[in-house]
């Protein structure tokens, strides 16, 4: 018989006509690739056998590292002390079982692996313009679903390779859907012999005989030699599909019209079968034709707006926004210092090398790696959503919802108990409202911080003995807060909100449950979801789990703030029945918002009786470090003849000079000696005039040297900032104003705040005040601060000394607990900024020149010349090990009847002390101009 033949263009046709054609490719279509090395291969098998135990398509984008990793992980046969690929044997022996499933994928990894062709490049840009649907394939290899990697607007593709995945199986399906008639290699049992292959699955057929009536058929690559395809499938059922009336277009390489024998007889029986129906397409090879499709249908536009506008949406529903790219940002956005600290805590939790200190390349290509950030052809590298959320400085410049909140209500004396306030002022407001923004985890930490101080733990009395409790569970807390940042919708336009008052806490965030949640809560309709949600769980449900920002989730899992088990609002619920505080929570507002609850425990603690008790679950620890972000590139210096600072200052006759050291006849700063118009010039030797790296100047003269010149550079700035400076003791604090106080307002933690930071004490004064010193930790330089207290005769210079004022201050000092000593640490660190968050320049230019603050884009950057330090204070919840560890008890607490004496030793003491010229114990005076 006599096959009619066809041609490419019959084939454009088929796209043009929209006939939605389904492609049946063989394995002339795929050819071999390379072997993974023996760690990878563990990684691959794991995340494998992770989406098989969770019933996940491992092509799906929301499948993150922390999910199979720490599924991996809780294995006992897993050693994590290894390296990867030393886990490989254990790896293979309990994951890839039974043996079948075993041998399969061995052979998918070492025999089948295919290379991306051109043919398969034009696959995917059909499936990705909706062009073609459905793809059956007699193949084993990985190809097809691996396609959205080839084209980035193919975001997802249904594979059908078991029978538990027919029920995808859709005429009209929502995404591209690939159909291994044989079984994908994962599932490969050894169905070589004729008799394996003399069937298909009844069931699979009887779903495709639909597909193979309603749409054209092209086949690519394939023989036709077996008989559960060509038989069992296509000639048995070719009344069923009635005789194929959309066309069967069979592609045959180098075919010519006098040789029909060289197809297989199969191929000429299903001919017999459908008479005119059947086609025979001579081609090139299978890359040439897809060329020729895909060339066609760019050229033609063949692209409907329907279809692009379904396409997109529906990739906007696969790719999570925390996985977009914001390109008009940059990496120069992010906070670096937080972010080395938070990755390198995620590579520690996930098993990856953490990328060394300043290899800033390594750190950015993990970036891209975790979907943080994405790189472009062009090199270009912009930070997703997810990143920018995690680590840029203000996020909120291109995500402007994201922030936080917060709305305290309630009497003047509870509102007072909780905020920090000053020791004159009080609070007659009912409701405080705050907004918090920051990254997520300057966010989170405020929150923590609010909450500790709402959740003072008091004892409560049972019996004969007594107990500490706290008004709510902490880690209930803490899953509420993390489950806000984590799972809200950051595309709505709408801020979390945090509501407390003194008999609830409420949270509120944007989004409701996500598709994968609602998908678990099987036979629920959608209008019960909002109450059955909180039912199961209360059930004591655990493993209900789903990510609207895989990424953030990700991270916040790597940092250990959430466990990704599907148990935080199981926890919230079991911690608050324990504590005998109510709690509800589900989705409100037809599943557009999240909503938890949380009352008080009935007791309530007195205001006056008290006692405040360290918490195992939630115990804060500050740190009083401030990092220096970055020294000057280079330190200048050039011969001079000058001995001492005060010769400089006469010899020069200037209002301001450049800080400066002398040294071994040697003049050292941080600014240019060069520049004629630097007010040092008149006093150096111009011929001798050179600069020198920061670590070179260590090397040759020592680390104290250096700290002597970062010293000069940083009093000069906190003389900008109006205070006076002990420089001997490196020290610092206000001098009194006019009259007999000095006030400072300041943005505390949560509201603007006043503080008395001098004040009268009968015949003297006493100045809040800190000792600072700069120090190195490794890599790290820091700026140490230690709030302490001045006592001086006169308000300003002339300080008091001796054995007196040392046990006043240690007596002063010991009523100091840890809430103090920390809203010491903001008070100090607001005034060294200028009341800026974010990085500060040391302030070393003439009087009356504002401090710089340098933007976000500027941070990073390593061509400037100031010394840059971070103004925040790094903070941690940890166990408490009690008073003991710290020697907080080792303080002697004084009573009031010694405080009085001490008074009254220090008036007597007063008209002597301030007789004296010298009133420092070395002779010097505490004040240097310069």
């Amino acid at each position: 018989m006599a096959l009619q033949i066809a041609t490419i263009g019959h084939l454009r046709s088929l796209f043009a006509q929209d006939l939605d054609p389904i492609f049946l490719l063989g394995a002339g279509a795929s050819l071999s690739s390379g072997i993974p090395l023996a760690g990878e291969m563990v990684e691959r098998i794991a995340r494998w056998g992770y989406c098989r135990d969770n019933s996940r398509s491992p092509e799906d984008p929301r499948i993150r590292r922390s999910d199979w990793y720490r599924w991996l992980e809780n294995h006992n046969w897993y050693r994590k002390d290894r390296q990867q690929a030393d886990n490989y044997p254990a790896t293979i022996e309990n994951i890839l079982q039974p043996r079948e499933v075993r041998r399969s994928f061995l052979l998918e990894i070492l025999n089948t692996q295919v290379q991306t062709s051109e043919g398969y490049k034009g696959m995917a840009e059909l499936m990705a313009r909706k062009l073609v649907r459905t793809v059956l394939t007699t193949n084993f290899d990985r190809i097809l679903p691996d396609l959205r990697k080839i084209n980035r607007r193919l975001r997802h593709v249904d594979v059908i390779q078991t029978a538990s995945d027919y029920t995808k199986l859709s005429t009209s399906p929502r995404y591209p859907q690939i159909v291994y008639l044989h079984g994908s290699v994962e599932n490969y049992n050894d169905k070589n012999t004729l008799t394996e292959t003399a069937h298909l699955d009844e069931a699979l057929v009887s779903r495709l005989i639909p597909f193979l009536r309603d749409h054209p058929l092209v086949v690519i690559g394939y023989r036709g030699v077996e008989s559960s395809v060509m038989r069992h499938l296509l000639i048995n059922n070719a009344a069923a599909a009635e005789n194929y009336r959309n066309g069967i277009y069979w592609c045959a390489l180098d075919y010519k019209k006098e040789s029909p024998n060289a197809l297989a007889p199969f191929v000429h029986e299903l001919a017999g079968e459908t008479q005119r129906a059947f086609h025979v397409v001579p081609i090139d090879g299978f890359d040439s034709v897809m060329g020729e499709l895909t060339d066609y249908v760019i050229h033609q536009q063949i692209d409907s707006t329907h279809v692009q506008a379904t396409m997109q949406s529906e990739e906007a529903a696969i790719r999570s926004y925390d996985l977009q790219p914001i390109k008009e940002s940059s990496l120069d956005d992010f906070d670096w210092p937080t972010m080395r600290v938070r990755l390198s805590q995620y590579c520690e939790k996930m098993g990856i090398p953490v990328p060394p200190t300043g290899n800033d390349e390594r750190l950015t290509q993990l970036l891209c790696d975790q979907e943080l950030a994405v790189r472009t052809e062009g090199g270009s590298v912009f930070p997703t959503v997810g990143g920018y959320l995690l680590f840029a400085e203000i996020p909120q410049h291109h995500i402007q919802p994201a922030q936080v909140i917060v709305r305290l209500k309630g009497g003047a004396e509870w509102l007072e108990s909780v905020f920090d306030v000053s020791d004159d002022a009080g609070l007659d407001e009912e409701v405080i409202e705050q907004v918090i923004e920051g990254n997520l985890w300057e966010q989170l930490d405020e929150i923590y911080a609010l909450l500790y101080r709402v959740n003072r733990s008091f004892l409560l009395k049972e019996g004969r003995h007594s107990r500490s409790v706290y008004a709510y569970p902490p880690d209930a807390l803490r899953e509420m807060v993390v489950n806000a940042l984590v799972h809200r919708d950051y595309e709505k336009n709408e801020p979390i909100v945090i509501e407390i008052e003194e008999t609830h806490i409420r949270v509120r965030n944007p989004g409701g449950l996500v598709e994968d949640v609602i998908d678990q809560m099987i036979d629920t309709p959608q209008r019960e979801i909002e109450d059955a949600f909180a039912i199961e769980i209360k059930k004591g449900t655990r493993g209900i789990r789903g990510y609207r920002n895989p990424v953030v989730a990700d991270l916040f899992y790597g940092a250990e703030e959430m466990e990704k088990a599907g148990s935080g609002l199981a926890d919230v619920w079991q911690e608050s029945e324990k504590n005998k505080n109510k709690v509800n929570f589900g989705p409100i507002d037809d599943n557009m918002a999240f909503e938890i609850m949380i009352s008080r425990r009935p007791e309530v603690a007195d205001t006056i009786t008290r006692t405040a008790s360290s918490s195992d679950n939630f115990t804060r620890y500050a740190s009083n470090l401030l990092e220096v972000v970055s020294l000057p590139d280079v330190i200048w210096h050039a011969g001079t003849n000058m001995r001492r600072a005060k010769e400089v200052w006469e010899k020069t006759g200037a209002d301001w000079l450049p800080p400066f050291m002398l040294y071994s006849g040697q003049l050292f700063t941080f600014h240019d000696l060069s520049i004629p118009a630097n007010p040092l010039d008149a006093v150096i030797d111009i011929s001798n005039i050179g600069k020198m790296t920061v670590e070179e100047f260590t090397d040759a003269y020592g680390e104290q040297r250096l700290i002597w010149l970062l010293n000069t550079c940083f009093f000069r700035h906190l003389e900008a900032q109006e205070l006076w400076v002990d420089k001997q003791r490196k020290r610092a604090y206000f001098p009194r104003a006019n009259g007999e106080l000095r006030k400072i307002k300041y943005q505390a933690r949560l509201r603007q705040a006043t503080r008395t930071v001098v004040k009268k004490r009968n015949r003297y004064w006493e100045h809040k005040s800190f000792w600072f010193r700069f120090e190195r930790f490794g890599d790290v330089w820091t700026l140490v601060l230690l709030p302490s207290y001045v006592f001086t005769t006169d308000g300003k210079a002339k300080l008091l000394s001796g054995d007196l004022v040392n046990r006043f201050s240690t007596k002063r000092q010991s009523r100091d607990y840890n809430k103090v000593i920390h809203n010491d640490l903001v008070f100090w660190t607001q005034v060294l900024s200028g009341g800026k968050y974010g990085t500060f320049a040391l302030n070393t230019d003439p009087v009356n020149r504002q401090m710089e603050i340098i933007s976000a884009n500027e941070m990073h950057k390593p061509d400037r010349n100031q010394i840059r330090i971070r103004a925040n204070l790094s903070a941690t919840v940890a166990p408490d090990f009690g008073d003991d560890a710290w020697g907080i008890e080792s303080l002697e607490k004084p009573d009031a009847s010694q405080l009085a004496q001490l008074e009254s030793e220090f008036s007597e003491e007063i008209p002597r002390l301030a007789e004296e010229t010298d009133v420092n114990s070395d002779g010097s005076h505490p004040i240097t101009d310069t």
